[in-house]
């Protein structure tokens, strides 16, 4: 009886330990031709939920910061001070002699991004990792730091996550030979993890694909006097609002509000300012 109480409360001990056990989020890094938008244009280098299929290189020289953007959050993701952030960073050789061995650290760190002002805020630092040698003719992965977040924080619909990889150079020559390996399939490709510990995975609700062009359904005169525009996009997307008092080339465009369309894909903007104008046309776009 003692002994079977004694495993019984070994078998629990156990599964309470597997229950409890802490389950990382990949954030594969990623290339694609459609890439997402930032401020002030378009990167193709990307972060998804999904690996890729085509194993890519990005050159490696000396010391180096790599920016990838997700696409848009689609809703508010809330993240807490127990979550962790950190990656696995797969690089290669190609050297073929002593010469071009060298010796790396790796870190990532995460941002909050929005897209319509370029404005970073940091979430996480993994800080730089131990040094790593990559030797010629090796392909080589190791684990960067895990780093609790300092505070909670929510990332708003319509922002990206921007993790910033730096490669910092520690010792030798890579010369034309290093390279940071990416867009792969999982186990062979750099990857982040955030959250890193979560007791869950963490399902990002990343939009896919191009953002939905946004159109202007409707432009109403308010008795304030202002003007209201019913506008419509895609479901959790950011837009701008622009306006301009001559059409005649060249134009100049002003950004007078950013919205985010809501989970029908719709969103207003009211001009309390229109009755400053005598004329004034407007314009829906993306970021």
């Amino acid at each position: 009886m003692k002994n079977s109480t004694l495993i019984a409360a070994g078998l629990f001990a156990l599964a309470s330990t597997f229950h409890a056990a802490a389950i990382s989020t990949p954030l594969a890094l990623r290339y694609e031709s459609n890439g997402v938008y930032i401020h002030g244009g378009a990167t193709s280098q990307t972060v998804e939920t999904s690996f890729g299929t085509n194993l890519l290189g990005l050159a490696f020289t000396n010391t180096t910061t790599y920016d990838f953007y997700s696409p848009p959050l689609s809703t508010n993701v809330s993240l807490v001070p127990s979550d962790k952030g950190g990656g696995v960073i797969y690089m290669q050789n190609t050297g073929s002699t002593i010469a071009n061995d060298f010796s790396v650290t790796g870190r990532m760190q995460y941002f909050d991004y929005d897209p319509v002002t370029g404005t970073d805020s940091l979430v996480v630092d993994t800080t730089a990792s131990p040094a790593k040698d990559c030797n010629h003719g090796q392909t080589v992965n190791w684990a960067i730091p895990n780093a609790l977040l300092p505070a909670s924080v929510v990332i708003p619909a319509g922002h990206l996550v921007h993790v910033a990889m730096t490669i910092g150079l520690v010792s030798g020559n890579p010369g034309n030979f290093g390279q940071v390996l990416y867009n792969g399939a999982s186990g062979n490709s750099t990857v982040a993890y955030f959250p890193q510990n979560a007791s869950i995975v963490l399902n990002w609700p990343l939009s896919s694909g191009s953002p939905t062009p946004p159109s202007i359904l409707s432009i109403n005169a308010l008795p304030d006097p202002a003007v209201r525009l019913n506008c419509a996009g895609g479901k959790g997307a950011t837009y701008l609002i622009q306006a301009t008092t001559n059409l005649s080339s060249p134009t100049a465009w002003v950004t007078i509000s950013t919205n985010t369309a809501d989970t029908n894909g719709l969103f207003q903007f009211t001009d309390s300012n229109a009755a400053n104008y005598s004329c004034r046309f407007y314009r829906a776009k993306t970021p």
